[in-house]
This record gives C-alpha cells, structure tokens and sequence, in this order.
C-alpha cells in the first residue's frame, strides 16, 4: 500500500515535471532577433500539454496528423521522459518496499542488542570508583548484567553472529546507551527494587527483563523517540518487533533454551507475495479501476480518496490472483489497513465496496478459490 501510495506520488511529480520543460519549449526566446509570436506560442503550448496527458491516459505515444511536428514532439519527448522516470521509480519502490520489510528484522536485532549493551553499561556504572556526591544513592546490590536472561543474550553466538550479518550495533551510540542507563533505567522504581536485591530467581530474571523490554524500550519516549529516529517505520514495525523480542526472551528458560525468531515462517514465498501483489495490481489497474467504477456507481470515483483506491484495488488483486487466500481474511485485512491509515469512515467504505464485489465475482464465476481459501466460502 506505501509503496503503490508513494509511486502515485512519483507519478505526480514526473507529470509536473514534463510539462515544465514542455512549457519551457513554447517560452519566447528573449535572445531572438526575430519577433515572437507569444499568442501561437501559447496555443502550441496547450496543445503539447493536452496530447501529453492523453498520451499518459493511452500508455501509448501521442498521434495528431494535424498538430505541428515541434508540438507533437514535445508531447512525446515529456511522454517518453514520464514513462522512464516512472518505470525507475517503480523498480525502485519494488526494491525498497521488500527492503523495508528485512527492516523489521534489523530492528529485532536492535533491540535485543541494546538489551544486552544496556546491561554492561549498567555494569560499568555499578563499577565505578568516584560518583557525583550530589548523585542520588542507588541500590547496587544486583544489576542488569547480572541477569540471567541479559546474560544469555550476550553469549549466544548466532545473535553475535546476525548482528554482524546485518551490520547491527550500539558501538557508535554509546552516549546513548549510557543516558538511558542514566536517565530511564536508575529512574525507574521496577529495575531499582530490582538491584535492592543480590540474588533473583530465574522467575524474577524473566519478569525483569521482559519489563525492561515492553515498558522501557517500547514505551519510554527517550528509548523509543530514538529508535523512530534510527527507522522511520518504528512506530509500524514496533508491535512486530516486541512479538519477536519477548518470544525470544520467554525461550531463554524454555525446554529448547535461547533461539531467534525468523521473520516469518517461510520468507521466500511471503517475499513472493509481496512482489506479485505490486506487479500485478499495476499490469491490471485498468481492469481493476473498471470493476470498481462499475461498483461505484453513485460515487464520484475521481473524488474517492487515492488511499482508499488504493487499499481497493489491491484488496481486489488479492482476490483475484491469490487462490489459497480465503474471501473473508482479505476483506477483513483490508478493512484494517483502510481504518489504520485512511479517513474515519473508510473502513465502512471499504467493507462494503468489497462485500458487494466480492459477491458478483463470486457469482459470475471470476472469483475462484481453492485449498484453504475454500474455509469461508461454503
């Protein structure tokens, strides 16, 4: 959907673009001795603007056996501009859509490092010799890196390992790491009842250190307005990025003992999904934008907002293209995206747009399913 969302606005911009220089083509030439003909300059002008846009509308080169050869040619020359810029915009966006969901797993990892940073340099602070006698008294009986949970984390060789992979650390932010042991960890009455005490049980090191992660790291504006600045998509990618970070936490004293979580359960064929959703719901907007317009028949479809176009004609691509993917788990999916990131009102809209054309499709035979998208469509 963000990626669809920014390649309209690329589109946009490439459109402006073009007719920039189409309007700079048609400009008098202040340098020119001869005289300028400003009225048929501007005729030319309006005319290369109109073929450009129906070139767009078509997908296919201007043609007008009556507009003069320059007129012509500046319409095509923006049209051929537009269609390049485009066509590297989407590659791009392709790109960087899949790129953007690997983000999700570098932020995992981010976390449970900074778990584990925040831990030696509580040690480090516990350890000091000289304090600042105004510095308010601290319990040092115990501290984060005595914690059985941090300290798994610290010696277990494959998130040393995927760190390394992923280009993932905290050595060029230490500052960092030391104001939140400074300002959010010694602040806090939970970790300070905490470190009154010598020893813990394994019960009160996960408790501690799931607390550390949910409250802490998830939620204290310092840790959390930081982490939005090292990834724009924190605040998406957090509640996916928490699953992960305490599943892992909770496996520490498990029966199979620590072990990271995968992204997902099979990558390549989600990675998959993501790229056939994009490319297709581009290769058939035509098509798509004509079921559409003929299901919404008393709106103005131009005045639909582009987010809700959007979300509906992937919602349609989905339904279409992707037989296992039962009718009512993408309706309901697109539902959310629509009440997450559109208007107030167009998760109703959304609903009922595709409750409607998902039923037609059904009937007229279009809309067919199979293996597990047959559970909802008795």
């Amino acid at each position: 959907m963000q990626a669809l969302y920014a390649l309209r606005q690329a589109e946009f911009s490439n459109q402006q673009i073009a007719l920039d220089g189409i309007n700079d083509l048609f400009q008098p030439n202040l340098n020119s001795m001869e005289p300028q003909n400003k009225r048929q300059l501007e005729g030319y002008r309006k005319l290369a603007e109109v073929l450009f846009q129906e070139a767009i509308k078509s997908n296919q080169p201007a043609q007008d056996n009556d507009a003069p050869i320059q007129v012509l040619k500046a319409a095509n020359d923006g049209y051929v501009f537009y269609q390049a810029r485009t066509k590297r915009d989407r590659t791009h966006l392709a790109q960087m859509m899949v790129k953007q969901v690997n983000g999700i797993y570098d932020d995992y990892l981010r976390v449970l490092l900074l778990v584990v940073d925040l831990g030696r340099a509580a040690r480090i602070d516990r350890e000091r010799t000289y304090r600042d006698p105004d510095e308010t008294p601290f319990p040092f009986e115990s501290d984060l890196n005595d914690n059985t949970v941090i300290q798994a984390l610290a010696t277990y060789q494959p998130l040393r390992n995927e760190a390394l992979r992923h280009n993932i650390t905290w050595a060029d932010d230490v500052s960092f790491v030391r104001k939140v042991v400074r300002e959010v960890l010694k602040t806090d009455d939970t970790y300070r009842a905490y470190c009154e005490q010598k020893n813990h049980t394994a019960e009160e090191d996960q408790t501690l250190a799931q607390y550390v992660l949910r409250t802490l790291i998830f939620k204290h504006e310092t840790v959390r307005d930081h982490l939005a600045e090292i990834d724009l998509s924190w605040a998406e990618n957090s509640e996916v990025v928490r699953g992960l970070a305490i599943r892992t936490l909770k496996s520490v004293h498990s029966a199979t003992g620590l072990q990271l979580e995968p992204l997902t359960d099979d990558w390549e064929e989600d990675e998959l999904f993501l790229n056939t959703l994009f490319q297709k719901s581009l290769e058939n907007e035509a098509e798509y934008e004509q079921l559409l317009t003929d299901q919404l028949q008393n709106w103005d479809v131009e005045r639909v907002a582009m987010l809700d176009k959007i979300i509906l004609k992937l919602a349609v691509c989905e339904l279409l293209s992707f037989p296992n993917i039962p009718v009512k788990v993408t309706i309901n999916e697109y539902i959310e995206l629509a009440k997450a990131y559109s208007t107030p009102k167009s998760g109703k809209f959304v609903n009922g747009i595709l409750d409607n054309l998902s039923e037609k499709l059904l009937a007229s035979g279009r809309l067919r399913k199979s293996g597990r998208g047959l559970l909802d469509n008795k």
